[in-house]
């Protein structure tokens, strides 16, 4: 009961991480056309367009939020391993397997929270930008908070099952 649990949650989680990262490159799609109109206005038209640009910039950051968790997922991320490299393969699978994805955990939790609490605050005051076109800042900001929850869930899974992986290994070892 427990692994077919494990195994829907994990099919879900796949699914909604496979979900998003189509959405990002789908914004990824949308900043590039915004950005090559705003250059054919300024340079062949003579007319600036700021919109451009800041949709450009909203499309850029909702395209990095809506990737990293599937980007996570896969297990595609950069790692910094310039004195890991140098350890013995036990230190460095404890490491990867339950040290990286706990101290994640923890900061995925705080940034979903404190995100939240940053994007309700936007949402209420009806908070919008300095620029030309004033558009609201708190639909942006409550992305934030939606991918790096599904990020959450992600870190917590990877997390787990290094766990699985390593009180097995340790299980396998003294038999």
């Amino acid at each position: 009961m427990v692994r077919k649990t494990i195994r829907v949650l994990d099919s879900l989680l796949e699914r909604l991480t496979h979900i998003f990262v189509v959405i990002a490159g789908g914004l990824t799609m949308l900043m590039i056309f915004t950005t090559v109109y705003g250059v054919v206005a300024r340079y062949f038209f003579r007319r600036p367009e700021p919109i451009s640009y800041e949709l450009s910039t909203i499309f850029l950051l909702w395209g990095f939020l809506f990737a990293i968790s599937s980007v996570e997922r896969l297990g595609q991320h950069i790692r910094a391993e310039i004195f890991i490299q140098f350890a013995p393969e036990r230190l460095r699978n404890f490491l990867h397997g339950l040290i990286s994805p706990f101290l994640a955990l923890l900061y995925c939790i705080v940034l979903t929270w404190k995100g939240w609490d940053v994007a309700m605050y936007s949402l209420t005051v009806g908070e919008r930008s300095l620029s030309v076109w004033r558009e609201p800042i708190g639909p942006i900001k409550l992305m934030v908070p939606i991918c790096y929850g599904l990020l959450t869930f992600v870190v917590f899974s990877n997390l787990c099952r290094g766990l699985a992986t390593y009180v097995f290994r340790g299980r396998a070892q003294k038999a």
